[in-house]
C-alpha cells in the first residue's frame, strides 16, 4: 500500500505532464512544519512512526486527498507503509513513536484505531483536517541525512492535484 493514502489539496497550476497538476490549496500546519521531527540513538533493525503535517485546505473548494508518500528517503531508511488516522478517534495528533521499543505507561498504539489508507477523504474549504498521515519506517543501515518532502495526492473540482508539504524527519544514529 506504499504510497496510496490520502491528503486533499488542489488549485490551477501548471501541468508538469501525465496529467497531474501542481496544487496550492493545502498547508501544513501544527509541530513539524519548522524544523525536524524524529528520535536519536537510532539503530538498524528499529521501525518508527512518523506523522505527516496536519493539513489545512486554504480554497474556496473542497479537496478529496487520494494518496501522501515520503519523496525523499535517505539510503539506510525503508518505507513499509503508510496510515491514515483521525485526531478526533485517537487520542490527539501523535507525532510518531518507536514501535520496536517497549510501550511506556501513556503510549498509544496507533494499530487500535480505524485507518483509513487507501480510501479518499474530503477537506472542507478553509478547514483544517481531522486526517494525518502517518509513515511506517525501518532502519535498515545507516541513515546520514532526514527523510523530507511530504507529498499529498488529491482531486478537486474533477482535476488531479499533487502538492509537496513542508516536512523533515531526522532518524540520528548513535
Amino acid at each position: 500500500m506504499t504510497a496510496l493514502l490520502a491528503l486533499t489539496a488542489g488549485c490551477a497550476g501548471t501541468s508538469t505532464g501525465g496529467g497531474v497538476t501542481p496544487g496550492t490549496a493545502l498547508q501544513a500546519e501544527g509541530p513539524g512544519t519548522t524544523g525536524a521531527l524524529g528520535f536519536s540513538d537510532v539503530k538498524v533493525g528499529d521501525v518508527y512512526r512518523l506523522a505527516f503535517p496536519l493539513t489545512r485546505n486554504t480554497s474556496k473548494q473542497p479537496v478529496s486527498v487520494t494518496g501522501i508518500k515520503l519523496l525523499n528517503i535517505p539510503a539506510g531508511a525503508k518505507v513499509l507503509g503508510y496510515s491514515v488516522y483521525s485526531v478526533k478517534e485517537t487520542p490527539g495528533y501523535r507525532l510518531g513513536y518507536q514501535e520496536t521499543a517497549h510501550p511506556t505507561a501513556g503510549d498509544v498504539d496507533l494499530d487500535k484505531y480505524t485507518n483509513y489508507a487507501g480510501h479518499p477523504y474530503t477537506i472542507k474549504p478553509t478547514v483544517l483536517s481531522d486526517k494525518y498521515a502517518v509513515a511506517r519506517i525501518k532502519v535498515t543501515g545507516q541513515i546520514t541525512k532526514p527523510l523530507s518532502g511530504c507529498q499529498a495526492d488529491y482531486t478537486q473540482a474533477g482535476h488531479t492535484y499533487h502538492q509537496t508539504l513542508t516536512c523533515k524527519f531526522g532518524l540520528d544514529m548513535a
